[in-house]
């Protein structure tokens, strides 16, 4: 195994686990997870205005002995005219470590084509979670309906120690016909210290075949800068790929169920489980 790639070292303690970072960021191309998908990734079952809350149990099953995921989350939704509010609590336990993060997001419609979304989230200190994560972008629809969205922003991680990340992200989405959404787009990614480059490329597709249904896939592959196991054990510069497959689904009136099953691998260890969710609409 190449020295570079598995390195004690005790005081990098910044886990690239999944946080809630897509969470926070519902509904933009390009709010990455860095690693679990935590949430289900079929969108709202026909569309529903107003406002949901909606609550999530997972559980995940690492190889090689390095302690299996488990965990939940809660995000809350509150529309307006030209506003949506997000907000979201994640506890989560993974590499034999629990944490907790709270996250907030705001998107602004500034007009029927331009639109902007901020997030931010902090961590209760454990390794797993940063200890801040900030993100921003900008989106533009385009076409004579708007089937068109194109976005472009950054996003900021900083780590319980000295460990911090700065990633650029752009992506384009395609609103087709037959209630298809295609989407694709990249995260380039700096970490410090040292420096290290890493990219992901991302493609999605989801379908919206009835008012009450709704399926989505997803694929991420490239490059990692740091993922820390647990304390003293630190991966660096390798190659991961990860996908997920969802189904969400009125049942009774306003309420429905959600189902995500995951995967994700590196040289050093796989993951795969399930999200169960129900959300409540208004």
């Amino acid at each position: 195994m190449p020295p570079d790639m598995l390195s004690d070292v005790p005081m990098r303690r910044f886990r690239r686990a999944s946080l809630i970072a897509r969470a926070a960021l519902v509904g933009i191309a390009l709010s990455w997870p860095t690693g679990a998908g935590l949430e289900a990734q079929a969108p709202l079952a026909g569309g529903i205005p107003g406002g949901w809350v909606e609550a999530n149990g997972l559980y995940q099953s690492v190889s090689n002995g390095y302690g299996d995921w488990q965990g939940a989350y809660v995000r809350a939704v509150r529309p307006s005219s030209r506003d949506t509010w997000y907000a979201d609590v994640l506890a989560l336990q993974a590499f034999t470590e629990r944490g907790t993060q709270v996250g907030v997001a705001q998107r602004h419609d500034w007009s029927p084509r331009v639109f902007q979304m901020i997030g931010a989230s902090v961590g209760s200190g454990a390794s797993i979670m940063p200890r801040l994560r900030a993100d921003g972008v900008l989106g533009v629809r385009l076409g004579d309906r708007r089937q068109w969205q194109t976005s472009a922003g950054v996003s900021y991680v900083r780590s319980v120690t000295t460990l911090s990340d700065l990633a650029g992200v752009a992506s384009v989405a395609w609103y087709a016909p037959r209630a298809l959404m295609l989407e694709t787009g990249v995260r380039l990614n700096v970490s410090r210290p040292g420096n290290i480059r890493s990219h992901r490329i991302l493609n999605s597709v989801s379908w919206t075949p009835t008012p009450r249904r709704s399926f989505s896939a997803r694929a991420i592959a490239g490059s990692e800068g740091w993922q820390t196991l647990r304390a003293g054990t630190t991966l660096t510069r390798f190659q991961s790929q990860e996908y997920s497959v969802a189904w969400r689904e009125l049942v009774a009136g306003p309420v429905a169920l959600s189902l995500q099953g995951d995967f994700y691998r590196n040289p050093f260890y796989s993951r795969s489980g399930v999200t169960l969710g129900v959300a409540r609409y208004w």
